[in-house]
Formats: C-alpha cells, sequence, structure tokens
C-alpha cells in the first residue's frame, strides 16, 4: 500500500522543523546498505555506510535522498573509490543543508593465492568537508613466531634448530590522504611482508612444513610487524605528501596466553620521516 502524494502537501515535514535543542549533529544517515561493487574482475556485494552533517536550525535529515543517492550510482556497479567520489559530492549536492558528507564502503576482497583465493577485509571511505579526504583500510590474517621464546630455547637445548610458539596475527594498515585511494592489494601485501610468514588456504605437508620453518627462520614480535608495515609503506608509498596519515596495528592472537597481544602507530608521513632522520642523526 502506498500513500497518495497529495498527503503530502497537508501533513508537515518534519525533517525541516526547528529541533527542541539547537545543536548541529556531525553525522546522520543510512548504515548497512548493501550495494554491488566491482573489484580485481569480480563482482561483490558490499556493505555501505553513508551520512551528512546536520545544522542546529534542522531537525532531521532526508533519508530517502540519501539511499537514492547510493542506488543510482552503483547502477551498474562501479569500482569502490569511483563510487566513494562521486557520492560524497552527490549527497553535498542533493542535501545542501550539510556542509560535511562521507561514504564507507567495506567488504572481503579475494586475493589469488596460488591455486586458491584467500580473503582480506577492505574498507574504502571518502568523507568531503573543505576538500575530500579518502581512507583504505585493510586487514588481514598472518602467522607470527615468538622470538622471546625461540631465544630461550635456543639457551635451553644448546641447538641452532629454531623452534617456538607461533600464532596467527591479524595485520591491520589504513591510509588517509587528500590524494587517489592506494592500492588496497598492495596495503595487503605490505602487511603479509611483515609478519613472519602469510598464511596459505591450500597447502600440502611440505606447502606447511615450508610455511612453518620460514616463520621459525623469521621470528617477530607484534611490535616488529608493526615497525616493518611502517618502513615497507614508506618503501612503496613514500611519494605520498607529508600529510598523509597512517595507522599500522597488529593483534596477535596467542596460542600460549588466555589474552591478545596488540600494538601500533598512528601517524602523519612527515612526523615518522622526521623520527627515522633523527634517529640516524643520534647514530
Amino acid at each position: 500500500m502506498r500513500l497518495p502524494e497529495e498527503l503530502l502537501e497537508r501533513a508537515r515535514d518534519i525533517h525541516s522543523e526547528t529541533p527542541s535543542h539547537r545543536i548541529k549533529l556531525d553525522r546522520v544517515g543510512s548504515f548497512g546498505l548493501k550495494v554491488p561493487v566491482k573489484f580485481n574482475g569480480f563482482l561483490l556485494l558490499a556493505d555501505a555506510d553513508i551520512w551528512v552533517s546536520l545544522p542546529k536550525e534542522r531537525r532531521g535529515v532526508d533519508l530517502s535522498r540519501q539511499v537514492e543517492v547510493i542506488y543510482e550510482l552503483s547502477n551498474p556497479p562501479k569500482e569502490p573509490w569511483d563510487l566513494c567520489k562521486e557520492a560524497v559530492i552527490s549527497l553535498l549536492e542533493r542535501l545542501n543543508y550539510a556542509d560535511a558528507a562521507g561514504i564507507s564502503i567495506k567488504f572481503d576482497a579475494p586475493l589469488r593465492d596460488g591455486k586458491s583465493l584467500k580473503h582480506y577485509r577492505v574498507e574504502i571511505s571518502s568523507i568531503a568537508s573543505n576538500g575530500v579526504i579518502n581512507r583504505t583500510r585493510v586487514e588481514i590474517l598472518g602467522m607470527t613466531a615468538c622470538p622471546c621464546t625461540a631465544e630461550l630455547i635456543r639457551a635451553y637445548t644448546n641447538s641452532e634448530l629454531p623452534a617456538t610458539h607461533t600464532q596467527r596475527s591479524l595485520g591491520i594498515l589504513e591510509v588517509s590522504t587528500r590524494e587517489a585511494h592506494p592500492d588496497p592489494d598492495k596495503l595487503a601485501s605490505i602487511i603479509e611482508r611483515a609478519m613472519s610468514s602469510p598464511l596459505r588456504t591450500y597447502t600440502k605437508r611440505p606447502d606447511e612444513g615450508g610455511l612453518v620453518i620460514h616463520s621459525l627462520s623469521n621470528a617477530k614480535l607484534a611490535e616488529d610487524v608493526v615497525r616493518e608495515i611502517v618502513h615497507l609503506f614508506l618503501e612503496e608509498f613514500g611519494y605520498m605528501s607529508g600529510d598523509t596519515h597512517i595507522f599500522a596495528a597488529v593483534r596477535s592472537m596467542e596460542s600460549v596466553h588466555m589474552h591478545d597481544i596488540y600494538a601500533e602507530r598512528s601517524s602523519t608521513l612527515d612526523e615518522i620521516r622526521e623520527e627515522i632522520d633523527s634517529s640516524y642523526q643520534i647514530r
């Protein structure tokens, strides 16, 4: 059942009324929408969150206009960064009382892994307010081997044969910039290379043995992995502007503890470069 359109002429527009408390809201929108996106030759169903700011003079947001924007722009499906770029512009045009708008697209990205596929989590976002900030976040699992326990076992057994506990570790790398979104696959690769070893979906016994030996010979603390992520990012994306902000983190799901180990770094590229330069000067 659909009510007749002429009712709109007799009914109050609640959203355009003045609120009881004239307080601006930073974000009002629709979260958990489903949209199709193209990614690396795949057609994926992604979660979309969209929002705009709400001025203090207005009680509510025109939510249907937000939904119209995202579904019009995703038909036909686009790559997520293109969808984000177009959506924030369209949101500010259609909801012209807002001074900021944002969209976030989240999905599991397939990643080719020899004869099989594995996946990692991707979030592509754009926020428009006095310019556009583009954010790319990836999360992927890897393996870490504990160097501290390895050293204790070496001292105890007087053997150079590596032995220690290993665990799955979640690596996170998030980049916020006024430039274009960096390639998520490249960010995922940085995290995997920073770990003691990557994980595999499809393995035979010789493959599993090789993975374990590789991780044992490349033992790393969670702290080591975060520093390596930052270092590898600077090597590959050092051309990005100094105000680019990165967030690197690792959560190690410990095999010998009842709790997890966590480490992170959050900084602009300029701050990290200055820190590295000062370290070399001290040496």
